[in-house]
């Protein structure tokens, strides 16, 4: 990096000098894209991944350019292997690591009177410091290197390191795409040329080549196995075996058994479990049932025990779910539940919901909303007025939308009151079941009947009749009253209630 030769006019890098700035623009793109997805999973919020991530990006980059002029190159060389490695742990340990420090931590917080949170500040400021110290400013003290020594031009410069970034944004989806694995390997290429690119010498990017390679093939097995020790404390389950484990551009998709009992979950995150039924029932048979044989439409997937629940009877049912991988993983470890196999009357899209109800002219009797609680803004978007009217607007006029609540609504929380209050603007003819504290709300539009609550409560099953109330329009206009009405512009107060 000392003695690199004067750059060129061109937009072609003209030494190695230059292509070290086109591969830590392109690295930088592929390392952020892998830190948010590993960093999702460990804070099951992705929201504070992305906050973390990108403050970790900033002051690294930052650090990097103060200690450019203050490490030598042989420093800067030598220190590669060391990114790599720390990075690689963070690969792998970031999940079980976050929730080992945050348990620890809390439980001293808690002896010292301190607030319960700080166990998980202290993980995630770890995790900050690990990326930033070790992540990111190692590619930030190159430029200013190769300003100084280079004789390019800071315009130049920093022109090839934007072109190597968008590179790099375009690659994302590319590799993504293929596999996680695919992903990595795409990134640990990128570091190795750039070692060599910087200088590095054949032992220490041949050494780098080689624990790239062993660490990509055991990868898979590595983040299953600590994965599933994870599971065990976080969820206190007994006997957890792994099934399957994949990362997909959109989630990691996670299927365990723990005592024989199958569960799947979505960064890191239970989304299904099997047992009774209880939400299928309510959520798709029930409305179904009163409905008689309708069309319906899906939103969302999970492990489709809603489908199962309701394909013997129903006409058709159209399923639509952003990932294709969801749908591949239910239909293949939860057919007990969704019997797709068994059925003839379904058909799957893979497409946004929102996206997909914008550009259909579809008409549907029956529309159940089976995506996650709204924890995270782009699953918030499915819980608004503006979404909720895009759903009315594919009933027809005797239809009925279905969504639960899927947490139980309990004193303090405005959460379920919050969704419920803006169920209640989009739709003018609706009730509520309320079942162990969870709502499950059914709604339609001014053609809906409303039936009476005693007609509602006679057409529950027995099994769970007598653990039911029936909330009418009235009861719901008081509960949610002076609540918020939810929508794009504050998804913020349903998300953090």
């Amino acid at each position: 990096m000392e003695s690199i030769e004067r750059a060129g006019n061109g937009w072609r890098p003209a030494n190695q000098g230059e292509w070290s700035l086109v591969l830590a623009g392109v690295n930088l793109m592929l390392l952020n894209f892998i830190l948010v997805q590993h960093a999702t999973v460990a804070f099951r919020q992705a929201e504070l991944a992305v906050i973390v991530c990108t403050l970790a990006y900033f002051v690294g980059v930052s650090l990097g350019y103060a200690l450019s002029d203050r490490l030598s190159a042989n420093w800067v060389r030598r220190s590669l292997p060391v990114c790599l490695a720390v990075q690689m742990l963070l690969l792998v340990g970031m999940q079980p690591g976050y929730y080992l420090v945050a348990r620890a931590t809390s439980t001293w917080a808690r002896e010292h009177g301190l607030p319960w949170m700080f166990g998980e500040a202290v993980a995630g400021t770890g995790v900050f410091l690990l990326v930033a110290g070790f992540a990111t400013s190692i590619y930030a003290v190159l430029l200013p290197r190769v300003i100084e020594t280079g004789g390019a031009g800071l315009r130049r410069c920093y022109s090839l390191e934007i072109a190597g970034s968008l590179a790099g944004l375009l690659l994302v989806p590319v590799l993504a795409g293929v596999s996680h694995e695919a992903l990595l390997a795409g990134y640990f290429a990128g570091l190795v040329a750039l070692a060599a690119a910087a200088g590095a010498g054949a032992l220490v990017t041949g050494g780098m080549g080689v624990g790239a390679a062993v660490f990509l093939m055991g990868f898979a097995e590595w983040d299953r196995a600590l994965a599933t020790a994870h599971y065990e404390r976080y969820y206190e389950w007994k006997n957890v075996e792994p099934v399957l484990a994949k990362w997909t551009p959109y989630h990691k998709i996670e299927v365990l058994r723990s005592r024989g009992v199958p569960r799947m979950l979505l960064n890191g995150k239970q989304q299904f479990v099997g047992g009774s039924g209880t939400y299928a029932y309510f959520v798709a048979e029930y409305p179904a049932r009163l409905l008689g044989s309708p069309r319906v439409l899906l939103l969302g997937c999970g492990s489709m025990a809603t489908v199962g629940r309701i394909g013997n009877f129903v006409r058709e049912v159209r399923i639509v779910d952003l990932d294709a991988e969801v749908f591949d993983a239910a239909r293949t470890y939860f057919q007990d539940y969704n019997r797709l196999d068994t059925l003839r009357n379904w058909t799957f899209t893979a497409d946004d919901a929102k996206h997909w109800l914008g550009n259909s002219n579809e008409q549907f009797d029956l529309i159940l909303h089976d995506i996650p609680p709204a924890r995270s803004r782009q699953v918030a978007l499915t819980y608004t007025d503006d979404f909720f009217r895009l759903v009315k607007a594919r009933l027809e006029p005797q239809g009925i939308f279905s969504i639960s609540s899927l947490t139980p609504m309990r004193e303090g929380s405005r959460y379920a009151k919050r969704m419920l209050a803006t169920l209640a603007s989009v739709f003018e003819h609706h009730w509520v079941l309320l079942h162990k504290g969870s709502a499950y709300f059914h709604g339609g539009g001014p053609g809906l009947t409303e039936p009476t609550p005693a007609e509602l409560l006679e057409r529950v099953d027995p099994a769970w009749r007598d653990e039911v109330t029936v909330l009418t329009r009235a009861q719901i206009a008081e509960l949610t009253r002076g609540e918020k009405i939810i929508t794009i512009a504050n998804v913020g107060d349903l998300i953090y209630d």
